[in-house]
């Protein structure tokens, strides 16, 4: 390791929710926090919230600070300024009750709602700025704005459910949509200012999934949608599709991809870029700038899995049903730095300096052979722990401010020359450029107006051509005799 920091992992297993430096080695290591395994986490630099259907409990990782009983607590969100804490409580059959607590000290702000329709893929239903100085909820087909106690806006959205509010933006936009289903045959989205008025609204064409991406300076967004169908029949998973709203023109237009399914995008924590994958296996991840012109292409694989490090590093993954394959790159000189492989892999976190990254394989994903290892961004293992039962493993977030380094080259280890050996029909060179052939091109820097989707004529193995096209025969006409 480059240098000795002291991160700390919050492990959650059947047997409690523990704090454990990052390099511990045995249970005996390890601090134990709650007893209780099952609780979800929120953790923090300086506190940890566990909660499950009774009760909310805060910890500052020495001692329990205060805790909360509830009736049937369906779910928590903490603002992004961490001081306020939304929480949403089942009464009965037929009514919840929402209230905002400060936070750390748990305190009721007095505000509550009673919510009678409560849809879990909607949470969290009531959201702040990222100053807190408005809160926005919709109820009864309205957007209501409040700053403290005060309305300050409503405004008539019809059947949208959704919205996202914009981040780190004194007066922020709402994005408000509706998504296609059983009862609403049209979805639509709307974009409210802070007068309360309508400032962007469009119908969207099949839509039953949409995801609002904003950069995390609030100053670019992307919408991805998709719908369950495919009228096509090309593909399983249905239709996608990546716009991006262009603010000075007030108009959303498409994001040139690959054919094929959407499988990630991301921001970098920087807002100046973004990486897509797109495609069908082996897929593409290009990388945009925040005004959507491809910069970068990282090659085709199998990856449908993007997580960026503090800015500088960032890891295009293979996970799911896939290899486990793990490719990271150096985004400011885009050079690939190493390459590593985490088969099952349910989880993947960097570590706050982005030096280092966990691995986990956890329930209910995989019931058996549950554990987690530690890798240093050149894939190389340091701790490898197994757990009878595991069910989450994070770092714990830190307030150092860690410089952003450039990757340091990894020792050079003296290997002997290989003995010769029969060469499997896998690892021969006829096979090994049919594979690259067939993964497609290699990392490159794009053109201004490139385009996606398109495929070589040539897809024949090695020393093989396209067949000539035959020329057809054309009868000349009989001449009449005079």
């Amino acid at each position: 390791m480059e240098q000795n920091i002291p991160h700390q992992l919050v492990i959650r297993n059947k047997n409690g929710v523990y704090l454990s430096n990052m390099l511990a080695k045995s249970d005996e290591e390890m601090q134990l926090i709650n007893q209780d395994g099952n609780a979800q986490l929120i953790v923090l630099e300086n506190h940890i919230v566990m909660f499950n259907k009774q009760s909310l409990r805060l910890h500052d990782y020495k001692q329990q600070v205060k805790e909360l009983e509830f009736t049937n607590l369906q779910n928590i969100h903490l603002a992004d300024s961490k001081q306020h804490l939304t929480v949403i409580d089942k009464l009965d059959q037929q009514s919840f009750q929402l209230q905002i607590l400060k936070f750390p000290s748990l305190e009721s702000k007095g505000i509550n709602f009673n919510i009678k329709n409560f849809k879990r893929e909607s949470w969290p239903i009531l959201k702040y700025s990222s100053d807190d100085q408005y809160y926005f909820i919709i109820q009864n087909q309205k957007l209501h704005c409040y700053a403290d106690n005060q309305c300050v806006y409503q405004t008539d959205i019809g059947n949208c459910d959704y919205f996202s509010v914009q981040p780190n933006t004194p007066k922020p936009l709402v994005v408000c949509y509706s998504l296609m289903d059983f009862n609403i045959k049209d979805s639509f989205l709307k974009i409210v200012d802070m007068n309360g008025k309508i400032k962007y609204e469009k119908k969207l064409h099949q839509t039953s999934d949409l995801e609002v991406i904003w950069s995390p300076n609030g100053q670019s967004l992307l919408i991805n949608k998709g719908f369950h169908e495919d009228n096509t029949n090309k593909s399983y998973f249905g239709q996608n599709q990546v716009l991006f709203y262009d603010f000075p023109k007030n108009a959303l237009r498409e994001l040139p991809t690959y054919e094929g399914p959407i499988h990630h995008v991301q921001w970098s924590p920087s807002s100046k870029e973004f990486i897509l994958l797109s495609g069908f296996m082996p897929s593409g991840a290009v990388m945009y700038d925040n005004t959507c012109k491809p910069l970068f292409e990282f090659g085709k694989d199998h990856k449908n899995k993007i997580i960026w490090g503090n800015g500088r590093f960032v890891m295009i993954c293979g996970f799911g049903n896939l290899d486990g394959s793990i490719h990271i790159w150096d985004a400011k000189t885009l050079k690939q730095v190493s390459t590593n492989k985490y088969k099952s892999a349910s989880l993947c976190h960097w570590s706050p300096c982005s030096r280092y990254y966990v691995c986990a394989k956890v329930t209910p994903r995989m019931n058996v052979d549950n554990q987690y290892s530690l890798f240093d961004y050149h894939g190389k293992e340091i701790i490898n722990r197994k757990f009878q039962e595991l069910y989450d493993v994070q770092f714990r977030p830190s307030n150092i401010k860690f410089e952003e380094r450039a990757p340091t080259p990894p020792k050079q280890v003296q290997q002997e020359a290989p003995k010769k050996q029969f060469i499997a029909f896998a690892d021969n060179p006829l096979a090994q450029q049919m594979r690259a052939m067939k993964a497609g091109e290699g990392a490159r820097v794009l053109q201004v107006d490139e385009t996606f989707g398109k495929q070589s004529n040539n897809n024949y193995p090695p020393g093989y051509e396209p067949p000539k096209e035959k020329k057809k025969r054309v009868r000349k006409p009989k001449q009449q005799q005079q």
